[in-house]
């Protein structure tokens, strides 16, 4: 994992956010504990379901998910970057709303917050389910996570306080980060940089750096690019 700098919320004339998933969730969320909306809209009432907002399940917030009305943005907003594998998600290939404080714990209100929105890939936020284990991609620095380059084996750095050190164990562990499919997805990568098909048309460092940014800033930090990639990050 690297760190991702928080996006700023969309606004009109890009993506209306608040006009598209906060209010409607909020108005959804005042009528399941029986309240009048907040917005007019066509169709029946929403049917009360609980006295109070802890009380709703989130099988209940799940039938009002208006947080994947900003799937489109949060793509954009994130390049399409997983926040959790580091990988770029083509948009036909899952990419998902994760809610990194889950639906299950949070105050349901946050289900329809911006900044509790990561983008991640299915598989990851599949493993992530509800846990609270996992280290807030916003709250990353870079450097924490490291990357062994023959293995293909995400690692915590060596010089990281015990506490913190557990904490990126335990995140690696939880995200499967090193399963078989995501070290073999390191590894095809890695080896189409260094063993292209055709080797008069190498594939340039910048495109890994905008579609597997974890590895190529492992790959540079480590000396394992070309010599003509190592000028340009040198300057000379």
């Amino acid at each position: 994992m690297i760190r991702v700098e928080k996006q700023p919320e969309p606004r009109p004339p890009d993506f209306d956010f608040d006009g598209e998933v906060r209010q409607p969730g909020l108005s959804a969320l005042a009528e399941l504990t029986g309240q009048a909306p907040t917005l007019s809209r066509p169709g029946p009432r929403i049917r009360k379901q609980a006295d109070r907002l802890e009380d709703l399940s989130p099988k209940v917030l799940r039938q009002y998910d208006y947080w994947t009305r900003a799937l489109d943005a949060l793509h954009a907003a994130y390049r399409g970057i997983c926040a959790y594998s580091c990988f770029y998600i083509e948009p036909i290939a899952g990419p998902t709303v994760d809610h990194f404080v889950a639906i299950t714990s949070a105050a349901p209100r946050e289900a329809y917050e911006w900044n509790n929105y990561r983008l991640a890939c299915s598989l990851m936020n599949a493993c992530k389910n509800a846990f609270a284990d996992v280290l807030d991609p916003f709250d990353v620095r870079d450097g924490w996570f490291v990357l062994n380059l023959d293995t293909f084996e995400v690692d915590p750095a060596k010089d990281l306080e015990a506490d913190l050190k557990k904490r990126v164990e335990d995140t690696c562990d939880r995200l499967k980060l090193n399963s078989p499919e995501c070290k073999n997805m390191r590894r095809r990568w890695f080896n189409m940089y260094w063993t292209p098909k055709d080797p008069t048309r190498p594939v340039p460092l910048w495109f890994f750096e905008e579609h597997a940014p974890f590895l190529a800033r492992e790959m540079r930090r480590q000396g394992r690019v070309r010599p003509e990639d190592q000028e340009r990050a040198d300057g000379t």
